[in-house]
């Protein structure tokens, strides 16, 4: 004698199925997700860069007044003078005294 059961077998089977789509499903948005966390990350990293840039061409501009104010002795005299420093001969004490 056979015993028919169809519905056991169509149970599994549906499980199975649903199992595997919400897999696809759940996989689908989680690669979503990954790709724009990606592609923000990107634009974060380019802003990064053009403002380090901007930093760099800034330092360099100091860094040229900074070399320019310092090989002009007449501009750097005129510095001194006029944030109140004089050029005085320092008189040192002599332990012999």
């Amino acid at each position: 004698m056979t015993f028919i059961q169809p519905n056991k077998k169509n149970i599994l089977l549906r499980f199975c199925l649903i199992l595997i789509v919400v897999g696809l499903m759940g996989g689908t948005f989680w690669l979503i997700t990954l790709y724009n966390q990606t592609v923000n990350l990107n634009h974060e990293i380019a802003a990064a860069k053009a403002e380090l840039d901007s930093i760099g061409a800034e330092n360099t501009a100091l860094n040229n007044q900074i070399v320019t104010a310092l090989g002009d002795t007449d501009h750097l005299t005129a510095m001194a003078s006029s944030d109140g420093l004089v050029i005085a001969k320092p008189q040192y004490v002599n332990a012999g005294q």
